[in-house]
């Protein structure tokens, strides 16, 4: 490849990863509309694993992958896909009754939590480099929880937290058992798992719950697209950039979420959960760039 080729390349990778992280980040502050509008967490939820579902299917079919997987993997994807399902709701859920910003961070744990369980599932004690990113990134979750958390909402803040948990136990997992599998395939079949738990709590809360006004429908169809759409241009950015680069730059998710909320709804993070978010991040970055490295 000549480097004029390989400049564009990476360009285009960066460019690729640079959407995916802004769709994400948006369509967690355009969840705020559709809760506005009537909705409710599990009916956009449910609703957004579906359009996975047939999006990232679609896609496998389009380039000659194959849906069928052995059993083994299927049942691990069983599990996986309980997890995702949980992801799906707590990601927008939350927003629901905390502000978007810290729902957002909350979910963000999920990165410095990955690092840990794989330090203690290989059994090796990490370096000071990576002790120190995490001080510092459970520190921050600390401040926003211990000296940010005067007038949020306890359920809202569950919610959030427990699906950063949710969503750092299914990258370990899917590390350790889905060596060798295509990823996109994975997370067909997670989200379909997904899409059908889902369904099921929608089912069993009554039913689907459907926007009220224009703006609902409007937030609810923006989770969607913006969420199920963005998921597949970050697993394209990754042969362009590499899995580093583009997990460095899915940082600024939370960034867009807390913008766009700002300028939007007016929504401002505390000193101190703005200390402590920061802190998170600052966290991430370091053990990110520090893997890079090594």
């Amino acid at each position: 490849m000549d480097p004029e080729q390989a400049r564009l390349g990476r360009l285009t990778g960066y460019g690729l990863a640079l959407a995916a992280s802004l769709g994400l980040g948006l369509a967690v502050a355009v969840a705020r509309f559709a809760f506005e509008g009537g909705t409710d967490g599990q009916s956009v939820s449910m609703v957004r694993a579906w359009f996975v579902v047939a999006l990232v299917g679609a896609w496998c079919l389009a380039t000659g992958r194959s849906l069928r997987v052995p059993g083994r993997v299927w049942w691990n994807c069983v599990g996986l896909g309980v997890l995702l399902a949980y992801m799906f709701f707590g990601n927008i859920g939350a927003v629901q009754f905390i502000p978007v910003g810290v729902a957002a961070l909350l979910f963000f744990v999920y990165p410095p939590l990955v690092a840990a369980f794989t330090a203690l599932l290989d059994r090796r004690f990490p370096s000071p480099v990576k002790l120190l990113a995490f001080a510092i990134a459970f520190a921050g979750l600390a401040v926003m929880l211990g000296v940010g958390i005067q007038g949020l909402n306890p359920i809202g803040v569950a919610i959030g937290l427990g699906a950063g948990v949710a969503c750092a136990v299914n990258v370990t997992w899917s590390g350790r058992v889905m060596g060798g599998t295509d990823s996109l395939v994975v997370m067909f079949h997670m989200a379909l798992v997904a899409a059908v738990v889902l369904s099921g709590l929608v089912l069993a809360t009554g039913g689907l719950t459907a926007p009220v006004t224009s703006l609902g429908w409007i937030g609810a169809a923006g989770v969607v697209i913006l969420q199920g759409c963005s998921i597949p241009l970050y697993f394209a950015s990754i042969p362009f950039i590499g899995v580093e680069r583009s997990a460095l730059i899915n940082n600024l998710q939370p960034v867009a979420s807390i913008l766009f909320a700002w300028a939007v709804f007016a929504e401002a993070l505390t000193p101190a959960q703005g200390i402590g978010g920061a802190m998170v991040l600052g966290g991430i970055v370091i053990l990110q760039v520090f893997g890079k490295r090594s």
